[in-house]
C-alpha cells in the first residue's frame, strides 16, 4: 500500500459516548513536540514552487498578514494578550468553525486552542468560517418537565434567505435581543440559569457593531471567553480569502485546474473504497469537468445576489475565464506563459465589485495547514475529510502536510434522565418475537400444551412432500396459534413493558444528546469542566 494509501486508510474518529469524557489526538501530552516537528518539516518543504514564490515566501507573507488582521479584528471587541516571543517567531496554532451557536464539543477546541498555544508560547487564531451558508437560525432546545418533556426550537432572528453567514445580516434586531430570555423560558423547567441569558448582551451589543447575524454569535462568545480566562485570536475567513497570499495561492489550483480535478476525484475515489462508502457526496463530492468545463473548488457569487454556486474554469484563447456559469465572469491570463500577479490583481478588482471568491472546505484546511499555521486543531468532521486532503498535497505538491490534531468531547445537560437502554427494549422485542414465532419455549408443560407442543415438532421434524408442504405450513400456524392464546397473559403484559421503555428511551434519548448548544447549560458547571478538559 502507497503511503497516500495509508494516509487515506487511516482510522475514523468517532465522539466520546460517556458525558465529560474528551477525544483528543494525538494526546495533549505530544502537542509541543508535534508543533516543533512541524516547523521542521514547514522549513525542510520550503522550496516548494508556488507560481515562481516560494512557498516560505508565501507563508511569510501570509503570516504576517493573517496575524496583524486577527490582531485588529479582535482588539475591536476585547482584549486579548499575545506570546511572549516576538510576533513573527512564534508559531501559530489554528482552528476554525462556522459561527453557530454549536454543541460544547465543538467549543472544546477553542479551550485547547488557547491551552496549547500557552504551552508552546504560539499565536491562537480561530479562523470564523462565515463563508459557509447557514443552514438554521434556530436552535434546539428541551422544554416541557421532566415528566413530560419535548423539544421546542428557538430562533436567533426571523427566517430569512438562505445565503453565506458573511451576507446574512440581523433582520429583526428586537427579535434577535429577545434571544436569551426566550431559550431561558424554554429550558428553564430543566436547567436553571442558562448560559443563554448572561452572554446574549454581547451579541446585542457586537450586532451594533457589525449587523452581522454570524459576526454578532462569533464575538459574543469570543468576549465570553475572554471572561474565562481564554486567550486567542479570531478572524473571519473571508477576511483571510482577501489577503494577497490567498489569491495567490489559488491562482496556482486554478492553473492545474485539470490536474487538481484528476488528483482530487481520485483520492475521493479511494477514500470512498477503502472505508465503504457508497455514493458520490461522501466526503465531499467530485469536481465535474463538461465540454472543457472544469470544476474548481472554490464558490463564486455576487455580494448583492449571495447564491453560493461552484466556481468553474474554462479556457478562452489565451486567458482562462473563472465563472459560476450562470452571471459571473472574470478573465484570468493562465495560459503558458501564467501571470499570477495580473490574476491576483484581477481577482481584487472583482472583489471590489462585490464578487465573492470563496474556498470550500477542503482548501480552506489545505491553505490553513500548508501556507498559515503550524498546528490545526480539528473537530471529528473536518478531520474525515482531511484524510483526503492529505492525500491530495502529497500528490499536487509532492510534499507533506503538517501533522494536524483532532479533539472533540461529549458534555450533556445535567438533567434527571430515565435509567433506560436501548438494550432493554431490544431483550422485550426479542421476547415478543419468541411468543411469536417460538411460543412452544415458553409454556409450561401441561395436559393442554403438551399435544400442541407434539404437533409442532411433528409438522416441523417430518420430511413432507412438496403438495403437502402448505398443509405443513397451516398446521404450524395452528399449533402456534393454540400456544399464544395459552401465553396471552405474559404477551400483554410484554407489550405493556415494550411501550413503557420505548417512552423512557424517547424521553432519555432527547434529554441525553450531546448536541445541545453551549447556551443551554448552566454557567459554573460548564466552565470548569471545559477547562478541566482542556489541562488534561
Amino acid at each position: 500500500m502507497s503511503q497516500a494509501d495509508r494516509t487515506l486508510a487511516g482510522r475514523r474518529p468517532r465522539p466520546p459516548h460517556g458525558d465529560g469524557e474528551a477525544w483528543v489526538e494525538p494526546p495533549a501530552a505530544e502537542v509541543p513536540a508535534l508543533v516543533q516537528r512541524n516547523v521542521s518539516a514547514r522549513d525542510h518543504a520550503a522550496h516548494c514552487d508556488i507560481l515562481g514564490c516560494s512557498l516560505a515566501q508565501l507563508r511569510d507573507v501570509a503570516r504576517q498578514d493573517v496575524l496583524r488582521q486577527a490582531i485588529a479584528h479582535t482588539t475591536a471587541y476585547r482584549d486579548v494578550q499575545l506570546p511572549c516571543r516576538p510576533p513573527t517567531a512564534a508559531p501559530i496554532i489554528l482552528s476554525g468553525h462556522q459561527p453557530q451557536l454549536f454543541h460544547p464539543g465543538i467549543w472544546y477546541k477553542s479551550f485547547l486552542l488557547s491551552e496549547f498555544a500557552d504551552r508552546t508560547c504560539s499565536h491562537a487564531i480561530n479562523l470564523v468560517i462565515d463563508t459557509d451558508t447557514i443552514e438554521n437560525v434556530s436552535i434546539r432546545v428541551p422544554s416541557g418537565s421532566m415528566d413530560e418533556p419535548i423539544q421546542a426550537w428557538v430562533a436567533l432572528d426571523v427566517t430569512g434567505e438562505r445565503v453565506p453567514y458573511e451576507e446574512r445580516a440581523v433582520a429583526d434586531p428586537a427579535f434577535f435581543a429577545s434571544f436569551g430570555s426566550r431559550v431561558q423560558a424554554a429550558i428553564s423547567p430543566l436547567v436553571q440559569r442558562p448560559l443563554a441569558r448572561e452572554f446574549w448582551p454581547y451579541a446585542v451589543q457586537a450586532a451594533h457593531r457589525t449587523n452581522n447575524l454570524g459576526q454578532s454569535v462569533a464575538q459574543a462568545r469570543h468576549r465570553l471567553e475572554g471572561d474565562w480566562g481564554l486567550n486567542t485570536l479570531e478572524l473571519p475567513l473571508s477576511s483571510v480569502c482577501d489577503l494577497w497570499s490567498f489569491r495567490w495561492f489559488a491562482v496556482r489550483l486554478l492553473a492545474g485546474a485539470h490536474r487538481l480535478r484528476r488528483i482530487h476525484n481520485d483520492c475521493l475515489a479511494e477514500y470512498r473504497c477503502l472505508h465503504r462508502l457508497r455514493g458520490g457526496a461522501r466526503p465531499v463530492p467530485d469536481l465535474t469537468e463538461a465540454d472543457g468545463c472544469i470544476e474548481v473548488p472554490f464558490w463564486l457569487w455576487k455580494m448583492d445576489q449571495p447564491e453560493r454556486l461552484p466556481a468553474f474554469v474554462r479556457r478562452r484563447g489565451r486567458e482562462m475565464e473563472l465563472s459560476n456559469n450562470k452571471d459571473i465572469r472574470i478573465a484570468l491570463p493562465l495560459g503558458e506563459s501564467a501571470d499570477a500577479g495580473r490574476c491576483v490583481e484581477r481577482l481584487g478588482h472583482a472583489s471590489r465589485q462585490g464578487i465573492r471568491f470563496r474556498p470550500r472546505a477542503l482548501i480552506t484546511t489545505m491553505f490553513s495547514r500548508l501556507v498559515l499555521s503550524d498546528l490545526f486543531i480539528h473537530g471529528i468532521g473536518g478531520a474525515k475529510y482531511d484524510q483526503v486532503t492529505d492525500a491530495i498535497v502529497r500528490r499536487l505538491f509532492r510534499i507533506d502536510l503538517p501533522g494536524h490534531l483532532t479533539a472533540t468531547a461529549t458534555l450533556k445537560l445535567p438533567i434527571p434522565r430515565p435509567r433506560v437502554e436501548l438494550g432493554d427494549l431490544q431483550r422485550v422485542e426479542r421476547l415478543l418475537r419468541e411468543l411469536h414465532y417460538h411460543p412452544e419455549l415458553h409454556v409450561e408443560l401441561t395436559s393442554e400444551t403438551a399435544p400442541l407442543i407434539a404437533e409442532k415438532r411433528r409438522w416441523i421434524s417430518a420430511q413432507w412432500p412438496p403438495a403437502r408442504r402448505g398443509e405443513r405450513h397451516r398446521g404450524i400456524v395452528r399449533a402456534n396459534e393454540a400456544l399464544r392464546a395459552v401465553l396471552a397473559p405474559r404477551r400483554d403484559q410484554l407489550q405493556k413493558e415494550r411501550n413503557t421503555l420505548r417512552a423512557l428511551l424517547k424521553k432519555s434519548n432527547m434529554l441525553d444528546s450531546r448536541e445541545y448548544s453551549f447556551c443551554l447549560f448552566p454557567v459554573e458547571s460548564l466552565r470548569n469542566r471545559l477547562l478541566d478538559l482542556s489541562r488534561l
